[in-house]
């Protein structure tokens, strides 16, 4: 009966680059993206809201404006320019950081992730068996 349970399969959210990877159980989870600017070296915090069904874009703040950055701003918010944004991207999508970038990848309140060399950053949503999430290997 264990065994059965361990095997089933539920929603669930990857996150993963060369060296490390987080596997979670999916509600209603919120993921945030801090990390430099590349060009204009300044910081930028990306909010997410994954469940399910994917990953949503809820809001983006940043500190000064520049090339890749919104010129729509909607309002200040702890000495930030934020824009909310209410956008479905899908069920995965991949995020390139070099060590400049300085990222850190935040599920709730717990840092999961900070890419120390040049990489590719993988977000998944889908279903995996309980076992393999619990091994952190799907």
């Amino acid at each position: 009966m264990i065994i059965g349970i361990a095997l089933i399969p539920v929603s669930s959210l990857s996150i993963y680059d060369d060296d490390s990877h987080y596997s979670a159980l999916l509600g209603d989870v919120r993921v945030t993206i801090e990390y430099n600017h590349s060009v204009e070296h300044s910081e930028v915090i990306e909010i997410l809201e994954v469940n399910s069904s994917g990953i949503y874009v809820r809001k983006m703040l940043w500190s000064d404006f520049g090339a890749g950055l919104p010129e729509d701003i909607q309002g200040m918010e702890n000495g930030y320019y934020y824009k909310d944004i209410d956008q479905y991207i899908g069920k995965g999508f991949d995020y390139w950081f070099i060590p400049f970038n300085r990222a850190k990848i935040i599920v709730g309140n717990r840092t999961v992730l900070a890419p120390k060399h040049a990489e590719l950053v993988k977000f998944r949503v889908g279903k995996c068996p309980l076992i393999l999430i619990a091994l952190r290997r799907c």
